[in-house]
């Protein structure tokens, strides 16, 4: 496996020609690839947590990459996003930078330019995942857990015993043991430190006070 195969381009362009060309590309140094004629089969098939960049066209049929770009963004896709513009589209692409693409190429593109932008696109995500991925992991994986396993958590952060939670909660010791357990599989929390770290991030999610639930 190469370095390269860690990490995932996918390209958005109505244009089949230029998406197939560009998928080869990527594919030849390395790089997983992925490729959508649209919007709605990128936001629908590309998954959330995958780390690498995506080159959008500006213009996909009738729809505005542009609009596209920022409904992937109010999705919570992350990835760099390169933009790519034909003649006459350049302000609209340096619109898009300014409003948080990555960069943008104007059609044709060189190959030796398209690679060196992924591999700067590619590059600024993996250091983005480095130092926050694990927060983000824990803010993702926190909307997993029920109402139960929440309310168990939040105490559990307040320093209580599984005894103690079990006396306040009038449950069992062993469904608080459960549920501890449950918690730990969802959030990939393996030790004291890792508790510690989610705890932290997750600590402006906390209610006020927690939620009366029945046990199931």
């Amino acid at each position: 496996m190469t370095d390269n195969q860690r990490f995932t381009v996918a390209v958005i362009d109505d244009d089949e020609s230029f998406r197939e060309a560009a998928l080869w590309l990527a594919a030849s140094r390395g790089y997983s690839t992925t490729g959508y004629a649209d919007e709605s089969t990128f936001l629908r098939g590309h998954p959330l947590d995958a780390v690498g960049c995506a080159l959008m066209d500006l213009r996909l049929g009738e729809r505005s990459g542009l609009d596209a770009f920022l409904q992937a963004r109010d999705q919570g896709f992350d990835m760099p996003v390169i933009m790519i513009s034909a003649y006459g589209d350049i302000a609209t692409a340096v619109r898009a930078v300014h409003m948080g693409a990555f960069s943008w190429i104007e059609k044709p593109i060189r190959n030796e330019k398209l690679i060196k932008a992924i591999e700067a696109a590619c590059a600024a995500h993996d250091d983005i995942c480095r130092r926050y991925g694990r927060a983000a992991n824990y803010v993702r994986n926190f909307s997993m857990l029920t109402q139960r396993e929440l309310e168990i958590y939040w105490h559990l952060c307040k320093g209580l015993t599984a005894k103690e939670i079990a006396s306040e909660l009038a449950i069992s010791h062993r469904t608080v043991e459960t549920h501890r357990n449950q918690i730990s599989a969802k959030l990939c929390i393996r030790s004291i430190r890792d508790f510690s770290s989610a705890a932290y991030h997750t600590r402006f999610f906390a209610p006020n006070a927690a939620a009366s639930v029945s046990d199931t």
